[in-house]
């Protein structure tokens, strides 16, 4: 399996195993970090405590018993300053890299430069080589619904407005609509990164007759009995609509099945391992105000909960 092979799986790869892969990891994460025995540069010689300690083999920790634990990480609680208990850390992976080597051990775990875990959870199959690499879902690449300042992605009336359509020859008219039965591809690349889904407003307007409009996930297959608006001749119309990514790129599809402008907004993404463009997110005192209210959401109960 090449680098790009797996960054591509690793990234749209779907747990099904998500459960058992994180709660069962957290001993493994234990064993690969913490060496219980002498440090191998060193035979002989004790861990040192507060040092880089370099271990050129790896140190197995077996534990005898059938019911209890073979590796307990204890730290104490600290109460901060709202007087809320709070856990000292006990364990820290190191974030390096990108993901974690294909070769690795089934069971190794990592996390990369950007706070995701990422797990070898099965060995590769032939004719590829190496493991199979997936990444642990946690608050930082579970699914997430991230609303941005609103921003126009295309607007067939003008040049400008038309500079992310990806396929432009043979699809519009000298006008930049958007020709009967055509198809254009949209690229969000400008917005998000790996997205899973997009939110948005879809407007036409210029319709040279009555028809519909249609806004899915690039490289599907074009559902033929579904409409995304539903328009007359020379009617400006607007409607909400919500749309997965391409798995690979991050485009989405527009098709006219009658030749109109077509102007499209987009207010959310849809992020898992992906992200969004930080320049289009609400400003900091926005995030700061998110920030309070999720404390207090935390610490108070709704008004139903007596």
């Amino acid at each position: 399996m090449s680098k790009d092979q797996d960054h591509t799986v690793g990234r749209r790869h779907l747990l099904r195993r998500a459960g058992t892969v994180a709660a069962g990891l957290a001993g493994t994460a234990a064993v690969g970090a913490a060496a219980a025995g002498p440090a191998q540069a060193a035979p002989g010689q004790p861990l040192l405590q507060g040092q880089v300690n370099e271990a050129a083999t790896p140190t197995t920790v077996r534990g005898g018993s059938a019911t209890s634990a073979t590796l307990r990480l204890e730290n104490p609680t600290i109460t901060d300053m709202e007087g809320v208990q709070v856990a000292s850390p006990t364990l820290r992976l190191t974030p390096t890299g990108e993901s974690i080597n294909w070769k690795s051990e089934v069971g190794s775990v990592t996390m990369d430069r950007y706070g995701t875990i990422w797990a070898v959870t099965s060995e590769g199959l032939p004719p590829m080589e190496g493991n199979f690499v997936e990444y642990v879902r946690t608050n930082t690449n579970t699914n997430q619904l991230v609303p941005v300042v609103p921003q126009r992605v295309i607007d067939t009336r003008t040049a400008a407005g038309r500079a992310r359509i990806v396929n432009p020859a043979g699809n519009l008219d000298s006008s930049g609509r958007l020709l009967r039965g055509h198809t254009i591809q949209v690229s969000l690349e400008d917005f998000v990164f790996f997205g899973e889904a997009v939110y948005g407003n879809v407007t036409v307007t210029g319709a040279l007759a009555a028809g519909f409009l249609q806004v899915y996930p690039h490289s599907a297959q074009r559902p033929p009995a579904f409409s995304t608006i539903n328009f007359q001749a020379g009617q400006t119309l607007s409607n909400f609509f919500l749309t997965g990514i391409s798995p690979v790129i991050d485009y989405i599809s527009v098709h006219a099945q009658q030749t109109t402008h077509v102007i499209l907004d987009v207010v959310a993404f849809v992020v898992a391992a992906g992200r969004v463009n930080p320049a289009i997110l609400p400003t900091d005192d926005q995030l700061a105000a998110e920030d309070r209210r999720t404390q207090l959401a935390r610490r108070t109960k709704p008004s139903w909960a007596k």
